[in-house]
């Protein structure tokens, strides 16, 4: 398989005494919640939506909580909202991960690579049972080299970004060890579905997420608003144009559900529809925008 092949080449070029990268820990109950700024991933890669699947993969997995738009203005969020959020890896893969990777953490190869494959290639138990299946035998410090550094390079690749992907410097503590433990279990990495991590974060964090893990694939931090699209098409509405032209309830609506095409009644706009996303999540999202406004 492609992962063990892609885990032979980097036993074949570590270097000596360099270890497995660690899970960072000790995250506790402070988050450090940045606004976010600058254009959208999208418009820093020069690509269109049309040219691309990243932020598409929306339709995937049913939704976890009725669909309907919520009875609730900006002056009264729901009760769930002024209390934590109990996060889990799977909650972070959905919100951060998932419109790209997919519910399976399959990708859109070739653009999108699997989630699933690189992961595989940091557990030993599956690495010895892959090369065994092609009749090559390793010793345990072999594959115990090679498993770590498959797991640095995941590691380095969900911190730094690579040629497509965006660096995730947001995800702090725990919250790496708790996505990790997830796509072990999206792997079917053995005992993994034990080792799940469940974390204890504020509305603002868990809106922090979602805004860069997936809306701020296509849509600039600041920028025009929902004017500009009927005036140009293409335009996509910047996040900082939500909080001075659409309340909360319209957002969560068009999130989870769709919105007509500015003028074309009847026709759904061209933003996908994250049904997998909770109301209460997308609210998130809009506390963390307003809170931390977005910059240039």
């Amino acid at each position: 398989m492609r992962w063990v092949v892609i885990g032979l080449a980097v036993l074949a070029t570590s270097r000596p005494g360099l270890g497995a990268a660690q899970p960072q820990s000790g995250a506790g109950a402070t988050f450090d919640i940045t606004p976010v700024e600058g254009p959208s991933w999208l418009k820093h890669l020069g690509l269109s939506r049309q040219k691309t699947a990243m932020g598409q993969m929306s339709n995937t997995g049913g939704p976890r909580s009725p669909a309907g738009s919520p009875a609730w203005g900006l002056s009264s969020f729901p009760e769930t909202l002024t209390r934590p959020f109990t996060v889990s890896g799977a909650d972070l893969y959905r919100i951060d991960c998932q419109s790209c990777h997919g519910i399976g953490g399959a990708g859109a190869p070739p653009e999108i690579r699997s989630l699933v494959d690189a992961v595989r290639a940091t557990s030993p138990a599956l690495v010895r049972e892959q090369l065994a299946k092609r009749g090559v035998k390793l010793d345990q410090e072999s594959i115990r080299q090679m498993t770590s550094q498959a797991e640095a390079s995941l590691l380095e690749r969900l911190s730094k970004g690579g040629k497509n992907m965006p660096p995730f410097q947001h995800l702090q503590g725990r919250e790496v060890k708790a996505l990790l433990a997830y796509l072990r279990t999206l792997a079917a990495v053995p005992g993994a579905s034990d080792r799940q991590v469940q974390l204890t974060e504020p509305a603002a964090r868990v809106g922090e997420h979602l805004v860069k893990g997936t809306c701020f694939i296509c849509h600039d931090a600041t920028g025009p608003g929902r004017d500009a699209i009927t005036a140009s098409s293409g335009v996509v509405p910047s996040l900082a144009s939500f909080l001075d032209q659409e309340p909360v309830n319209v957002v969560v609506h068009k999130v989870r559900e769709g919105a007509p095409a500015p003028g074309m009644i009847g026709l759904r706009g061209e933003m996908p529809v994250y049904s997998y996303l909770t109301a209460e999540e997308v609210s998130a999202a809009y506390i963390y925008l307003m809170t931390y406004p977005p910059r240039r």
